[in-house]
């Protein structure tokens, strides 16, 4: 063995392990790739929201979230009914119980230099939900004689059924680091539109003029619901058995807001 490749050996050999040490192993941050979250702010209309976003680069982000709501009023009701401002319509709402079930999945770019999960945010998203529904419908039936009215009373149908919805839209937001492993995501604003469509039926005995009552109802249903911003579109059939209601493909708005606690992983 020459003396030149004897000492190349020894510096090869010395430079090894320093060679090694400058290796880029990813440190625990690195690592953490994961954030499960849970959204604060939907507990206010009784809405349980968990969130998954997973880490594709330091600057963009794929997740998705998940909504789950029992049964139980309109959320924010009174706030509804002073929108509508409808005797007939704020009747429905005062008995109208619905319950939810929505995906989202969502691709995030952030802005900040800080690192992952941190600043700035736009996010682009899908939407799909599915609403329960169950509400008495009140319909007055008018008893004549002679072209008189005789007496009126007020029947019941109860109707129950569900709406399917697809939107689609963009959030903007803003995501905290509060300590190593805690972040803060703060969704300030998500419009979303896309279209909906679903079937409500009730199941009960009438007689002819009944069915002809809860026509006349039902119509005056439908004039007031293609009369809101969003212009909701139904269909009806009236039978001496009950009746079902169809809502027809119609356009559909969300809003997406969020205050969400999370841990990344």
């Amino acid at each position: 063995m020459t003396k030149q490749l004897f000492i190349a050996i020894l510096v090869a050999l010395a430079l090894l392990p320093i060679e090694a040490g400058a290796q880029t192993l990813p440190s625990n941050e690195e690592a953490e790739k994961n954030i499960v979250k849970f959204n604060l702010l939907t507990l206010l209309g009784g809405k349980f929201a968990f969130e998954y976003e997973r880490l594709l680069t330091d600057h963009i982000t794929v997740g998705a979230t998940l909504n789950l709501r029992p049964e139980k009023g309109i959320p924010f009701s009174s706030t509804v009914k002073n929108i509508v401002d409808d005797d007939e319509l704020n009747n429905l709402i005062d008995n109208f119980k619905s319950s939810n079930f929505s995906i989202t999945p969502e691709a995030r770019f952030y802005t900040s230099k800080r690192g992952p999960f941190r600043g700035f945010y736009i996010a682009p998203y899908v939407k799909y939900a599915s609403y329960g529904t169950s509400l008495p419908f009140d319909f007055e039936v008018d008893i004549e004689d002679g072209g008189t009215d005789v007496y009126s009373r007020t029947e019941t149908i109860p109707l129950k059924g569900s709406i399917q919805a697809f939107t689609a839209g963009f959030s903007l937001g803003t995501h905290f680091k509060l300590s190593r492993n805690i972040y803060l995501d703060w969704r300030i604003f998500g419009p979303g539109y896309g279209t909906s469509k679903g079937s409500v039926k009730g199941n009960m005995s009438l007689d002819t003029e009944e069915q002809q009552e809860l026509r006349e109802s039902l119509a005056d249903l439908k004039t007031d619901l293609e009369d809101l911003p969003i212009g909701i579109k139904i269909d009806y059939d009236v039978r001496e058995d009950g009746a079902d209601i169809h809502i027809l493909r119609s356009p559909w708005a969300s809003i997406r807001t969020g205050l969400s606690i999370g841990y990344r992983f």
